[in-house]
């Protein structure tokens, strides 16, 4: 599941409709949101997360609270009656540690709860038994941090998750966005530190394949469309879009495939030497030079049977008399080769045309 966070500080307004309607129809599934953020005013926070839960429910959104106490006072709730708050388009509440296990277990047969991953314990888990909890109704969610240094440790992150996965959790954690970086601090909210400069949908994939993580939120509270529709185009598609210059522009045509083998040095475009081959065109060597990783190439004439074959290097390579340097994806799209696997679509796009 893909999640995306909208944040109350600011109007539900028009512009932060459209952008929730993007998200959605981009492949993101989840919302999260807080009311529970000391910075903010919370003057304003229940008519405008009664807004952002109608727009949720309008668009097939869960939408998670971030909350404690005082929050679920303040939408006119007790333990007791939390189940009321689906009626405002709130999928689940993501609890304050201030909650008592007993709490938890009433709330668990009301809504969707998200306990606390970094700290529930096995004394919890007992506790949440022996108070007969209802546990296909909880998941286990990750914090994110905003202060450099403070994000968690990967290898702590692991083991904590796996311990999770034995009693059963689904888990969930934040990557940082690429633009519009929340405040106080402006250094993107994610769950682990060694992410939080890192592209966002490797970071997904990351937490996906090397950290058993059910679920990826985006912390911060706003994407570039250029993102959004990597995020779609990987998830939706399993197709990878490069930004690239070339001098080669027909490779803006079609989309091309990895082949089903994958190799270690180099991207192999499939359909490149059969196109080739139709055409009876015979590539001529010029441009021989150096590969750097990113480097579009194309075998030339010199290489026989392998003439057409169009790769993009994975890593640096020497120049070859039988290799003509085509194009280079660009820098920040780089960090996406290693998500490229077997039979992965590639989408190759002008970098002026997609640039934001």
């Amino acid at each position: 599941m893909l999640g995306f966070s909208i944040y109350l500080d600011t109007e539900i307004d028009g512009r932060t409709e459209n952008y929730i309607k993007n998200m959605s129809q981009n492949g993101f599934t989840g919302v999260f949101t807080s009311v529970h953020i000391p910075e903010d005013d919370d003057s304003k926070y229940v008519e405008r997360l009664k807004s952002l839960g109608e727009i949720c429910a309008n668009q097939n959104l869960e939408l998670t609270v971030d909350i404690d106490y005082q929050g679920l006072k303040n939408l006119g709730c007790s333990v007791n009656d939390a189940g009321k708050l689906t009626q405002f388009g709130i999928s689940a509440l993501r609890l304050d540690d201030g909650f008592t296990n007993s709490e938890i277990a009433i709330l668990s047969h009301q809504l969707a709860i998200a306990l606390n991953a970094s700290t529930i314990s096995e004394s919890d888990v007992h506790e949440l038994t022996v108070q007969n909890a209802n546990f296909d109704h909880m998941e286990a969610w990750h914090n994110y941090y905003p202060r450099p240094e403070t994000g968690l440790d990967a290898a702590w992150f692991a083991k904590k998750n796996a311990w999770l996965k034995e009693q059963h959790f689904s888990v969930m954690a934040f990557v940082s966005g690429d633009t519009n970086f929340r405040g106080p601090v402006y250094r993107g909210l994610p769950t682990l530190e060694v992410q939080r400069n890192m592209n966002p949908l490797v970071a997904t994939n990351e937490l996906d394949k090397n950290f058993e993580v059910d679920k990826a939120f985006v912390g911060d509270p706003q994407i570039s469309n250029q993102l959004m529709k990597q995020f779609e185009s990987f998830y939706q598609h399993n197709e990878i879009r490069l930004r690239i210059k070339t001098t080669y522009p027909q490779i803006f045509d079609q989309v091309w495939h990895n082949r089903p083998e994958v190799a270690r040095d180099v991207v192999r475009l499939v359909e490149s030497r059969q196109q080739n081959q139709k055409t009876s065109v015979n590539i001529r060597p010029e441009q021989m030079n150096v590969r750097k990783i990113g480097t579009i190439t194309i075998d030339n004439l010199n290489y026989g049977r392998y003439e057409g074959e169009i790769q993009i290097c994975k890593r640096a390579l020497e120049a070859s008399k039988k290799v003509n340097v085509i194009g280079q994806v660009n820098q920040t799209d780089i960090v996406l080769l290693p998500l490229i696997g077997e039979n992965t679509a590639i989408k190759f796009i002008p970098y002026e045309e997609d640039s934001q």
